[in-house]
């Protein structure tokens, strides 16, 4: 009797992969899709130890409350001296680890996951400091002294020109990364983001002329909502029945037509909050590649950005870009959008265009897919089988 032959699976097992940076909790996609590509061992957040945290606080001590926690802030992340801490707590933690993964994914570069021999290093992350230290609105990330600048750099360049790719939002980042930390233009790799597929779902986009939609976690006059707030006093002067619904704040003051939703952490709720508004208003002064203007665009929602970091590139054709600070253009454009109920509709279309083409994490994930499979010698139909491969053995 035949001896029966054993069929051994010739599809490469997945790569064992680290997660480490302090952005591991802003993209649950994206980390969805390491997971289906990588055997994730284990997820490292390094810490400052508590001593220090306490010394920080202590030294750091200002008035009003909001300088003290801002200079707290500085000391606490945005020192060559915390970056080689957290560093330090990153070897120390990965050490145990030896021999158990083959790549590291790194989200951010608040610190260096150090260099180790045959293992690919991917980065990813939205912005860099060199660009956040010279935005004038964005305080906590100025350098103190010309010392700490040029110490910061050179450590924080390290770390992109040791990785295999540089994953960013925009070429707006890519473009920085690029001339002021000399990485190579083959490494810095522009993906985009994606909005949430929750936000995509198919439905019939209605314009009522009056809801505007501001969404900004945060410090809210640098986040403009204290540029929106006055210019929705305008706004009120001549459309009298519009309303302001704001997200992501908890105390505000009280104005004629603004409705504070607090902090909503349920999405379904911010779904029905985008697909309900005439028009999303985010005239941000820090934010470089704000999420909640690619799930407007998902939803078929108009938007109104300043023009800082890579929003006007985003935006493009789906609403109006305003200079940032400047009140009496941001109410004009809000006027504009909400009395032309067909220029609504004509932006909202092609911003629902762009997501479905661009801004959608398929299309996001196809690009550092492919990155990531080059970098590692792999070929895009070998990935496939082995995630075919390993959705059938599930």
């Amino acid at each position: 009797m035949d001896t029966p032959t054993k069929i051994v699976n010739s599809v490469p097992s997945k790569p064992r992969a680290v997660v480490c940076g302090g952005g591991i909790g802003m993209f649950p996609h994206l980390m969805q899709r390491f997971r289906n590509e990588f055997d994730i061992v284990a997820s490292i957040t390094p810490r400052i130890s508590p001593w220090y945290a306490w010394w920080y606080r202590l030294v750091s001590i200002r008035w009003p409350r909001h300088v003290w926690y801002r200079r707290w802030r500085y000391h606490l992340e945005k020192t060559p001296t915390s970056f080689r801490m957290l560093s330090k707590d990153f070897a120390r933690q990965i050490a145990k680890l030896d021999g158990q993964y083959d790549v590291i994914l790194f989200l951010g570069a608040m610190f260096s996951p150090g260099v180790h021999k045959g293992k690919r290093l991917f980065v990813f992350t939205d912005s860099c400091r060199w660009l956040s230290s010279r935005n004038v609105f964005d305080e906590i990330s100025h350098f103190a002294n010309p010392s700490d600048e040029k110490a910061w750099f050179a450590l924080e360049g390290q770390v992109y020109n040791t990785a295999s790719r540089v994953f960013v939002g925009s070429d707006f980042v890519r473009d920085a990364l690029i001339s002021h930390y000399n990485v190579s233009p083959d490494s810095a790799v522009t993906t985009g983001f994606g909005a949430a597929a929750a936000f995509g779902e198919p439905y019939e986009k209605k314009f009522d002329g009056n809801t505007i939609l501001y969404i900004g976690k945060g410090d809210f006059e640098k986040k403009g909502g204290t540029l929106l707030m006055k210019a929705f006093e305008r706004v009120r002067e001549t459309l009298p029945s519009a309303q302001l619904h704001i997200v992501g704040q908890d105390r505000l003051p009280d104005a004629k037509g603004v409705i504070n939703h607090g902090f909503v952490r349920d999405r379904d709720r911010l779904v029905g909050l985008m697909r309900s508004a005439h028009v999303f208003a985010l005239p941000s002064l820090v934010d470089r590649n704000p999420i909640s203007i690619l799930e407007a665009m998902a939803t078929s929602t108009p938007c109104i950005a300043s023009d800082y970091g890579a929003m006007p590139g985003m935006v493009a054709n789906a609403g109006i870009i305003t200079p940032c600070e400047d009140v009496e253009a941001l109410a004009s454009a809000l006027i504009k959008i909400l009395s032309d109920h067909e220029l609504a509709r004509r932006l909202g279309e092609n911003g629902r265009r762009r997501y479905e083409t661009i801004y959608n994490w398929d299309s996001v994930w196809q690009v550092i897919q492919h990155e990531m499979n080059l970098a590692l010698g792999h070929t895009d139909s070998e990935t496939s089988a082995r995630a075919t491969n390993n959705l059938m053995n599930q």
